[in-house]
């Protein structure tokens, strides 16, 4: 018995069934991402915020908030000038 034969797809072609596991981690990182800085604050409020006055303080967050929205958004970017490479068929 002969193996079934599947037909021959190009590497673009996978790419583009590709879409939905491409959104799927994106998601999935925003997520954790989300988890990782809430659990990143309360440790530090918890433990390391007794060194620093309030404003000090209020700062490491915010800036942990923006490194986090600086990741976050250059991975939805990606995701999304793909769609210009592609076209929007």
């Amino acid at each position: 018995m002969d193996a079934p034969s599947f037909p021959s797809r190009s590497s673009r072609e996978f790419h583009d069934l590709d879409i939905f596991g491409q959104l799927r981690r994106r998601v999935i990182a925003s997520i954790v991402g989300m988890v990782a800085w809430i659990s990143f604050t309360l440790l530090y409020v918890a433990f390391w915020a007794h060194g620093f006055n309030w404003f000090q303080s209020v700062i490491v967050v915010i800036v942990s908030l923006v490194v986090l929205a600086g990741v976050l958004v250059g991975a939805w970017v990606s995701y999304g000038l793909g769609f210009l490479r592609r076209g929007f068929d």
